[in-house]
């Protein structure tokens, strides 16, 4: 079993749904999650030598898409907080030197 997570982010996955009049579309919240050996989303586990960087990208309504660039592609999530502190522990633990 892998230890507690260094850093957490959370990030929204929206959800559409068409009825027959009305189209919906609601969030989920979900976390991202860093740990010593790999970093988790809900949907998948990536190992952290598999990781090669993390970058972001913000908008003007305060809100940004974080990026994961693994050696399977680049996944995005869309992220309503200051992504900076899982950023730098992300660095911190892969011992980069400019953070």
């Amino acid at each position: 079993m892998d230890s507690e997570a260094i850093a957490t982010l959370s990030y929204t996955v929206p959800h559409k749904s068409v009825g027959w009049i009305e189209q919906t579309v609601s969030t989920a919240v979900c976390t991202l999650a860093l740990h010593e050996s790999k970093i988790v989303s809900q949907q998948s586990s990536f190992p952290i030598h598999a990781v090669l960087d993390c970058s972001y990208r913000p908008f003007s309504d305060g809100s940004c898409l974080f990026y994961l660039h693994t050696n399977q592609g680049v996944r995005s999530f869309h992220v309503n907080v200051d992504p900076t502190f899982f950023l730098k522990s992300f660095k911190r633990l892969r011992n980069d030197l400019y953070l």
